[in-house]
């Protein structure tokens, strides 16, 4: 019984004593891992000198560009409100109604735009309206050369018309009836009823019995009142 005693004590104290030597190596290991994260860095040497100093001016160079963009960016609208507020304070309204007193200057301008472009359209009409007049006024007065050259010729036609009917008046009846046996029925009647009473009666006694009745239904229809506006306007005078 003594002897199994001694051996299990023996087993024990060498277990013992390795768990001790492991837990010096961990303290061991543990110590020289914080005394390393402890030290300071390393000086500067030839081969790292110059390399920190311009990244970190490329840092601050960066940092400057997004000041200035971040400066130059247009105001948000919550800095606006926040602009706003004080001179809204001041004029004794809220932001809601400074930004509605904005939305209706806008309307107006673009009231004013529009205005703009109707007073430029209506001066576009007045000046057509006014080529147009000047045109009309062009129109009358050719109207009016034209009117008057028209009775300039109308009365060169009737004083040609009355020398021939003097014409045939001074003729003899004969000679005269002879011409207008084969004369146009148009041109008959024209001098025919320009010519006096007595002349023209001996004429027509002189004319073969066919044409002195075809001049006399002319002369008659002349004495007839037209049928209507238009057989009036074509009547011959």
């Amino acid at each position: 019984m003594t002897p199994k005693v001694g051996v299990l004590s023996a087993v024990c104290a060498v277990a013992i004593g390795a768990l001790a030597f492991k837990g010096l190596d961990i303290a061991q290991a543990v110590a020289a891992e914080t005394a390393q994260n402890a030290a300071p860095p390393a000086g500067e040497t030839a081969l790292t000198a110059g390399v920190s100093g311009p990244a970190e001016g490329e840092k601050a160079t960066a940092a400057d560009e997004g000041k200035s963009a971040a400066a130059d960016a247009p105001p948000s609208a919550d800095q606006c409100l926040s602009t706003l507020d004080p001179a809204a304070e001041e004029m004794g309204l809220s932001s809601q109604e400074i930004l509605v007193l904005r939305s209706l200057q806008k309307r107006r301008e673009e009231l004013d735009g529009r205005e703009t472009g109707l007073e430029t359209r209506e001066q576009a009409a007045a000046a057509a309206e006014s080529r147009l007049q000047e045109q009309i006024a062009e129109l009358k007065s050719v109207e009016t050369e034209i009117q008057a050259l028209l009775t300039s010729m109308d009365a060169k036609r009737d004083e040609r018309m009355t020398a021939l009917v003097k014409t045939y008046e001074a003729m003899k009846p004969k000679d005269a009836a002879n011409i207008f046996n084969g004369m146009e029925d148009g041109i008959l009647l024209d001098i025919a009823k320009s010519m006096k009473s007595a002349t023209l009666a001996a004429v027509m006694s002189a004319m073969t019995p066919k044409r002195a009745e075809a001049l006399t239904r002319m002369l008659a229809s002349l004495a007839k009142p037209p049928a209507s506006i238009e057989a009036l306007k074509k009547t011959p005078t």
